[in-house]
């Protein structure tokens, strides 16, 4: 391991103490190797605007974690995955859910199968799609989503993906605050979420398939 690496492996330590998150060690180790081939990936096929690898750490990889409290299911559809966030973290960091990444960008796909190939995370599946033309063979607990769209046209795009008694679980920064205002209060569950070393506002709403 290189002055690099080293340090971007305390960072991320730092950062899961913080959290009070416990991750075993092959969990770390593939959290690193992941962060290694988004870096040399995103040299050629601009995979995420974020070129630091300490910045991809707490812009993506810690804001990611963020919800890993929060999911509660046995499956999960993570829409407009990008390089795999949050569908990869969540896969590496909780082996027992099975995770389905989803994009229509094909290069960022063909990456999100290579990461699945290299740590051998067989609870991941990768969809290359526009969710609206998407047709499951099982129906989801949980969507996710972190920078896909607003929260009604997230949900008007997905609900054919998910279970009757299903969950949107949508990552929002600050200005979601805007998009509830279209909501009636016991709609939604807002969660304010805790991200090390960001100095910006950070939510989880929690949307209930069978309250609309």
């Amino acid at each position: 391991m290189n002055g690099t690496e080293k340090k971007d492996l305390d960072l991320l330590i730092e950062g899961l103490q913080r959290m009070a998150l416990k991750l075993s060690d092959q969990m770390i180790d593939q959290l690193m190797t992941y962060l290694n081939l988004v870096e040399k990936w995103n040299r050629v096929y601009n995979l995420t605007a974020i070129r630091e690898r300490d910045e991809m750490i707490k812009l993506h990889f810690l804001d990611s974690l963020s919800i890993l409290n929060h999911v509660h299911v046995k499956n999960i559809l993570d829409v407009g995955s990008g390089a795999g966030f949050p569908g990869i973290v969540l896969a590496i960091t909780k082996p027992e859910l099975k995770v389905t990444v989803m994009d229509s960008v094909n290069k960022k796909t063909t990456f999100m199968q290579q990461v699945k190939s290299e740590l051998a995370l067989t609870n991941l599946d990768v969809v290359n799609s526009r969710v609206e033309d998407y047709q499951p063979i099982t129906l989801f607990e949980a969507v996710t989503s972190r920078a896909f769209s607003n929260l009604k046209n997230m949900m008007s795009l997905t609900q054919h993906t998910l279970q009757k008694e299903g969950v949107w679980l949508a990552m929002k920064s600050k200005d979601v605050k805007e998009e509830l205002e279209e909501f009636e209060k016991n709609q939604y569950t807002l969660i304010p979420l805790e991200v090390p070393f960001i100095n910006a506002e950070r939510y989880l709403v929690i949307l209930k398939k069978d309250n609309f």
